[in-house]
């Protein structure tokens, strides 16, 4: 007799599944009319060129960078670790159009740094997208890369120091052989991330020399309606993203839960090996600094007399619209996986379709969010009027992109919880319905209210698909903040980025105020 919650996880993962192959369905009917010839195109390859190239270097510094930074928190030690973990998941998580604010507010023409500086450079260009990709995703190698040295047995430290092995020896022979595994699937990772990227290059691409293959797929439908080009771009885009996310999931590891304090060891640095360590630290914080601060720093010339307030409300409404509707999607999938795979571990079952439904709800770091928003653009643009259903769709869209890191933060403390007192609920024969309530819900309420924070912020921060199928009647904050950086209103752009700043301040307070927080009943 199938369970219930099996029927649910494979009822989400039908869903996800037909979704995906809706999307594969209105490409496969452009492709009618593609042949091998339409390939021949040297703008194409000059764009898949430069999508490339520029993933490599984003993906190259920032692990190079996270690398760096790793090594000199774990030599260090220092007491704020902990926030400066928790800064760089929110570095990874920030919206990325207020990223490009920030660069262009430090980095630009008119940039605090350009003003402080001699001499002065170009921004747009490979210069502003590899400062944009390295904020965005040097501090999540930097953490798990700290976290990965942390697992380092604290016996290969003191062998190393009864050797006297120096700081490159234990490089060498320690260091490298435990991060080298780790490194390669998180370099795969930001590889796709930043091959995939779309805002970044828009705003920062500075015309058709730096081009990627989703910018390209924008241009192509939104300017100049060209579906053969459109289509080209996206089938070279999900290959060559499908083939290397196989090899990224082949080598994934799991994750460190938590950082083991029994093995931290205390080494023994020279002064000029601590300053070196602390250099990097503060280049680091310095460099995220200025990208906060660049954010900001054109509010001084606004005019606080003639604000677009009816803009604002407006895109406030919608952006909260869509992040709404997407969090109620992320739950509803989420959780029927979630559901499902909670019973398999009750039951200590390992099933292959267990791990074929985690790989289906991970589609979207696979088959890019805009391949898939072209693939139901083509669908239904034949078929339906698609401005009455953009906010719909935008907002199914922005759910499938967050539901892995739904996912992937309730798991570990759902399976901890479910390993700790499965036991007691069967020696007890509770009840579905208060096994729950008393005992799971207490332990997964804070990761529960986090993983909604994060979708509800990704799903605020997204621009991609709202820029490729909005409608002039549907503008969201990000968009709206586009649309003032492309018009050179940075003083209107730093006052939307503060809101959007706010409002996801408001989003996490209160979902941990409300959702996170541990209620004591006194008896």
């Amino acid at each position: 007799m199938i369970k219930p919650a099996s029927i649910a996880g494979y009822c989400a993962s039908i869903f996800i599944a037909l979704v995906v192959a809706a999307a594969f369905w209105g490409l496969a009917e452009q492709a009618q009319v593609l042949s091998w010839s339409a390939f021949n195109d040297p703008y194409l390859w000059r764009v898949l060129r430069f999508s490339i190239w520029q993933a490599l270097l984003s993906a190259s510094l920032a692990c190079i960078g996270g690398v760096a930074i790793a090594r000199a928190w774990f030599y260090l030690q220092p007491k704020s670790i902990n926030w400066q973990l928790r800064l760089a998941n929110l570095c990874f998580v920030s919206p990325v159009i207020l990223v490009v604010l920030g660069c262009v507010g430090s980095f630009g023409i008119n940039g605090f740094w350009q003003q402080l500086s001699p001499f002065s450079w170009k921004l747009y260009g490979l210069p502003g997208i590899l400062i944009a990709h390295c904020f965005l995703n040097m501090p999540l190698i930097a953490r798990y890369c700290y976290l990965q040295y942390n697992d380092i047995p604290a016996s290969y430290w003191r062998q190393a120091k009864q050797l006297g092995f120096s700081q490159s020896r234990s490089w060498q022979i320690i260091e490298w052989p435990m991060l080298r595994s780790r490194l390669a699937g998180l370099f795969g990772l930001v590889f796709l991330l930043c091959f995939g990227s779309f805002t970044v290059v828009l705003a920062l691409g500075g015309g058709p020399k730096s081009t990627t293959l989703e910018v390209a797929i924008y241009q192509a439908l939104r300017y100049d309606f060209d579906p053969l080009f459109a289509m080209q771009c996206a089938v070279l885009q999900l290959l060559i993203a499908v083939s290397l996310g196989w090899l990224l999931l082949g080598r994934e590891q799991q994750e460190a839960k938590r950082i083991q304090q029994n093995i931290l060891v205390q080494h023994q640095l020279s002064k000029t090996q601590r300053r070196l360590h602390q250099a990097v630290v503060l280049g680091y914080y310095l460099f995220i600094g200025s990208i906060l601060l660049g954010i900001f720093s054109p509010l001084s010339q606004l005019n606080w007399q003639q604000l677009p307030w009816d803009k604002w409300l407006s895109g406030i409404g919608w952006s909260l619209l869509i992040a709404l509707q997407s969090t109620l999607w992320v739950v509803i999938l989420g959780g029927a996986i979630l559901w499902q795979y909670s019973s398999n571990v009750v039951k200590q079952r390992r099933m292959l379709a267990g791990r074929g439904q985690e790989l289906l709800a991970s589609i979207m770091l696979l088959a890019p969010a805009m391949v898939i928003t072209t693939g139901l653009f083509f669908l239904l643009i034949s078929r339906a009027d698609i401005n009455a259903y953009t906010a719909p769709l935008v907002a199914l869209i922005n759910a499938l992109m967050s539901l892995p890191f739904f996912i992937r933060s309730l798991k570990p403390a759902l399976s901890d919880a479910i390993k700790q007192y499965a036991k007691l609920n069967q020696s007890l024969d509770l009840p579905a319905i208060s096994q729950l309530h008393l005992i799971y819900w207490p332990l997964i309420r804070r990761p529960l209210a986090l993983a909604i924070s994060l979708c509800m912020v990704l799903s605020l921060g997204d621009m991609g698909v709202i820029a490729l199928i909005g409608s002039v009647d549907v503008v969201t904050l990000p968009l709206l903040l586009y649309q003032q950086l492309s018009t050179y209103q940075y003083a209107l752009a730093s006052a939307t980025g503060l809101i959007m700043l706010l409002l996801c301040t408001v989003i996490f307070y209160l979902l941990e105020l409300t959702l996170g927080r541990h209620h004591v009943k006194h008896l």
